[in-house]
């Protein structure tokens, strides 16, 4: 798992590097200026010389960064024009002495005072980010918001150092301009501002920098986010042994759908037998059983219980569904129930009695918004699962107070509560009753329609079936979807995945994840990169879900 800080932290290991270890702060900046540098040969087709470049300069150290990436492109033969929006006689320590050397060696130096002067940027074929980096709070102010809106329009690649200017590291916020940036080269550690929105969405391809932190010194930190590496999922997957019957790979009751929702419940139900379980019954109401039974996948066992009135669960199901529970490893409560009155009511019911691992999804959560006071006793082996708006329902926050900063406040949530939560969104968030968050990107923009929560929710009852914690489960759950999904994208294109094409290709995604089968050679992005941004050099080392770059991303 990949350590995930915020700028706060970053600076605490710069400043034990430097102090602590001896290693002086203007060879820190040096490694940093030559990591960029890779990236900059990499973005122009690995050969600097002739190419034209403008490097945005702000205060601090990030604009001494700017500096050394500056002296660097101009050693390399490139034309550059260094942008200096703030004072020069407020340039000092490190930047200072990299400015005066890119002086020296005959670097041009244009201060930029007014917005008139950012009207018609000069052509070049990189622009490089160093306005403001990790240090910045609120939003940008005068002439670096100008230069900020200025490289935004130049429709010119651009180089982010450590962060794009305007984001929020801690965040991922932006409170006023921001740059949109089509690669980051962040030192040391990944921010969480980088992987969370809007922060990920400016930051392009995400690198990371080696410039010598000691790894002790991370691991002695409080981290708050770890990023889930294709590694950490494998380490989780259950063996399945040659002489393994379906008894060794759990039961799953879901109780799920109604009349005119039971593909909810069939999305569910396939999904907990495609991610491996060994065994599925669904409850449903019993005007919708007839529906579900007849669906065409006789591998789903099916119960039909009391309904109220227009063919939802009514309280009446209790005992049906209750003796259900003592067949079953693991529960599943909530897609396609509706929220009508008498299912509501047995909802409340039910869920002050969970005993086995549950997966609570749709109008559980919805049925949970409004009856809050279950929240908190729902125990540690439970797994909510919702998006940000089923999300502020349940904790009476607004989206937007839950977006400025998603990280800690699903942490804040599932300590009060007791269980895990699963955020939906990119990235997927994961947090415990205690402990960091776990962050995934997995998936692609087609998988957002009907259905993909069901089919979420029925992999990690899978999982948990097969033995998986509630925290490992949502975590491999999120990655095997993820990768179903890309799959599909592969195959059928992005445009028109359907959540039963992921169902499909659950158990291929579950096999390459759990290291069975290796992942299809592709030519596009849905081969399992997920966002393909995060890593050391994204696709080619696997950090970015690839499996070790074995596809063509």
């Amino acid at each position: 798992m990949r350590p995930i800080v915020v700028p706060d932290q970053m600076r605490d290991l710069d400043r034990r590097t430097i102090e602590d270890v001896g290693l002086p702060g203007i060879v820190l900046m040096e490694l940093a200026a030559r990591g960029v540098m890779l990236e900059i040969e990499q973005l122009l087709g690995g050969n600097v010389a002739g190419a034209h470049a403008l490097v945005f300069v702000g205060p601090g150290n990030n604009g001494g960064d700017g500096f050394a990436i500056a002296r660097r492109l101009l050693n390399a033969g490139c034309e550059v024009a260094a942008y200096v929006c703030t004072p020069l006689e407020k340039i000092s320590g490190d930047a200072r002495t990299n400015m005066d050397i890119y002086q020296k060696l005959g670097g041009a130096i244009t201060v930029i005072e007014e917005p008139r002067q950012l009207s018609r940027l000069p052509h070049a074929h990189i622009i490089i980010d160093a306005l403001l980096g990790t240090g910045m709070n609120g939003a940008p102010r005068g002439i670096i918001a100008d230069a900020i809106e200025a490289i935004n329009k130049s429709g010119t690649p651009v180089v982010a150092v450590d962060i794009p200017s305007g984001v929020n590291g801690a965040t991922g916020a932006t409170e006023g301009a921001a740059v949109m940036a089509d690669v980051t080269a962040t030192f040391g550690e990944i921010k969480v501002g980088h992987l969370i929105p809007p922060g990920i969405d400016h930051s392009g391809r995400i690198s990371r920098v080696d410039i010598q932190i000691p790894p002790q010194f991370v691991h002695e930190m409080d981290i708050p986010l770890f990023f889930i590496e294709p590694g950490d999922v494998y380490e989780m997957m259950p063996v399945r042994p040659m002489g393994a019957h379906k008894g060794d790979f759990g039961k799953v009751l879901v109780v799920a759908g109604s009349v005119g929702m039971t593909g909810a419940a069939e999305l569910a139900g396939r999904s907990v037998l495609r991610s491996g379980a060994g065994m599925v019954k669904v409850a449903t109401a019993k005007s919708a059983q007839a529906i579900l039974a007849g669906g065409g996948h006789a591998e789903i066992m099916t119960i039909p219980v009391a309904e109220s009135g227009n063919g939802a669960i009514s309280e009446a199901a209790e005992t049906t569904i209750d003796d259900a529970r003592t067949w079953a490893d693991v529960e599943v409560i909530g897609p396609g129930l509706t929220m009508n009155p008498e299912t509501v009511a047995w909802f409340a019911e039910h869920a002050l009695d969970l005993p086995l691992p549950t997966v609570i999804d749709a109008d559980g959560l919805n049925a949970l918004a409004e009856r809050t006071e279950l929240l908190g006793k729902l125990g540690e082996n439970v797994v909510l699962t919702p998006h940000v708006g089923e999300f502020a329902r349940l904790t009476g926050l607004s989206i937007d107070e839950i977006e400025a900063n998603r990280v800690e406040t699903v942490k804040k949530f599932a300590r009060e509560w007791g269980c895990t939560i699963l955020l939906k969104g990119v990235p997927t968030l994961v947090a415990g009753p205690s402990g960091p968050a776990y962050c995934i990107l997995a998936g692609n923009p087609g998988m957002a329609s009907a259905g993909m929560g069901d089919v979420l929710t029925g992999t990690i009852a899978g999982l948990l079936a097969q033995g998986l914690n509630a925290r490992d489960a949502a975590i491999a759950g999120t990655t095997i979807h993820g990768l179903a999904g890309n799959l599909a994208a592969d195959e059928l294109g992005s445009s028109g995945i359907v959540a039963g094409d992921v169902v499909e290709r659950l158990g291929l995604a579950t096999d390459i994840v759990a290291g069975r089968a290796a992942l299809p050679r592709s030519g596009g992005g849905g081969c399992g990169c997920g966002s393909g941004g995060c890593g050391d050099g994204g696709c080619d080392d696997g950090d970015c879900g690839c499996g070790g770059g074995s596809c063509n991303c």
